[in-house]
């Protein structure tokens, strides 16, 4: 995938409604994960890193810890 086609962090904040911050802790604990970095070293990430932030927010909002998350998502990626 060619650099133009993935989302700088900021762009994933705001279709997200995540914050920035927010976004860096979960790549923190590997919830999330980056695809390299711009020329002034901003974060980019795949197109589908919308949709987990997404499901995360969702599983948030059932009570899920995010160490409960982080197993469910283990899960998923295998």
């Amino acid at each position: 995938m060619s650099a133009a086609e993935l989302l700088k962090i900021g762009e994933l904040s705001s279709q997200t409604d995540v914050s920035v911050k927010t976004i860096r802790y979960y790549e923190s604990l590997e919830l999330l994960q980056s695809n390299g970095r711009t020329d002034g070293q901003f974060r980019l990430f795949h197109p589908d890193a919308v949709t987990r932030l997404n499901f995360i927010k969702r599983l948030q909002a059932f009570g899920f810890s995010l160490n409960q998350i982080k197993t469910c998502l283990s899960v998923y990626d295998q």
